[in-house]
């Protein structure tokens, strides 16, 4: 990545004074986002909702056959830069969309932080006059209570039956089939509730052993389905990612063992409802601050566990979990088969 600095001179338009068929440069803050997800024919689409001192609200879609070049967007309250982009009405509201040659470049946006760049162009133009626009940007945001006081929820806040935001780190994965994923995951916090315990068979797992964890409850075991499979399948042990909308999801009763209680598992459904999704947050990222002092995870760490991880394949029984996932506005019912080993359960198909 290359700033240039010498920049020629760009015109921003507040989004008040934008006319339909026109190409311009805006400066926003994001109200709302989508993750990119794929469209019919060859691209990926990503839908924003911006807006800026004018007050004015203006909807933005972004088409590109490359995941890498639409926007990095981490929450609510980021600043964007948009060059080159189409106005045109839609449902009677103005709209943006990409044009030729267009390009973003996305900022933190909390007050203070650092003004960071973010963007997959190898070279771009970014000067003093960017850093004020970002600095007036985030103050005004932050005055008008445009950032969320809490845009993640950490483990040990979460309730049953509810959904939220999850800022993690991935320990390990395994594809369960080809519309399914399970991504087990930490943050550092222990979650109130018992959590499912979802094991896989030995020679499944991508990543290292997190029987320790399981133990202690700070293990998240999230359960990917339909579209977002294809970025999970993606996303490496060790990331760290930001998960919309998951969905905290109480077991019942009846298919605990011993009649325990309830415990709680983890569902990203299928579609982009609500912004619904996951993205994998940069090494650098301020909001890592804070979780990567209570995850220290290295590759020593992660061989112990491991070696000392042995499944026992005896007294082998058959139980079945029926979960219900969203897909659009249908509902898509889809049966677990879990085989219980040595206290543990362990996906062997969805039916």
């Amino acid at each position: 990545m290359v700033f240039v600095y010498s920049q020629p001179k760009y015109d921003y338009v507040p989004l008040n004074e934008l006319q339909p068929g026109t190409v311009v440069n805006v400066y926003a803050v994001v109200t709302f986002f989508k993750q990119p997800f794929p469209t019919k024919g060859t691209d990926y689409c990503s839908t924003l909702k911006l807006t800026d001192q004018s007050g004015v609200k203006v909807g933005c879609t972004i088409f590109s056959s490359k995941l890498e070049d639409h926007p990095k967007i981490f929450m609510v309250g980021d600043i964007i830069r948009l060059h080159r982009m189409k106005t045109q009405m839609f449902s009677g509201s103005m709209s943006l969309l990409t044009s030729w040659r267009w390009s973003a470049v996305t900022f933190d946006g909390t007050v203070d932080s650092a003004i960071v760049p973010r963007t997959s162009s190898k070279t771009f133009h970014f000067g003093e006059e960017d850093r004020r626009m970002v600095a007036t940007l985030r103050q005004w945001a932050a005055e008008h209570s445009l950032l969320p006081s809490e845009p993640t929820i950490p483990l040990s806040a979460v309730q049953p039956k509810t959904f939220f935001n999850l800022t993690c780190q991935v320990l390990a994965k395994a594809c369960i089939d080809s519309s399914c994923i399970l991504l087990k995951v930490w943050d550092g916090s222990k979650c109130t509730h018992p959590l499912v315990n979802v094991a896989v068979e030995p020679g499944t797992l991508e990543g290292a052993s997190t029987l320790a964890k399981d133990r202690q409850n700070l293990t998240a075991n999230i359960l990917v389905f339909d579209n977002h499979v294809e970025f999970a399948q993606a996303v490496k042990p060790d990331m760290f990612l930001r998960i919309y909308n998951l969905h905290a999801v109480s077991q019942p009763q009846s298919v605990q063992l011993g009649g325990q209680q309830e415990r709680l598992s983890f569902h990203l459904h299928g579609g982009n409802s609500f912004g619904r999704g996951l993205c994998v947050l940069p090494s650098d990222s301020p909001d890592l601050q804070q979780l990567k002092g209570c995850v220290p995870w290295d590759s020593a760490h992660k061989h112990n566990e491991q070696s000392r991880c042995i499944f026992s394949m005896s007294n082998t029984n058959l139980i079945w979990f029926t979960f219900r996932v969203s897909v659009g506005r249908s509902r898509l019912s889809l049966s677990l088969s879990l085989d219980i080993k040595d206290g543990h359960r362990y996906p062997s198909r969805l039916l």
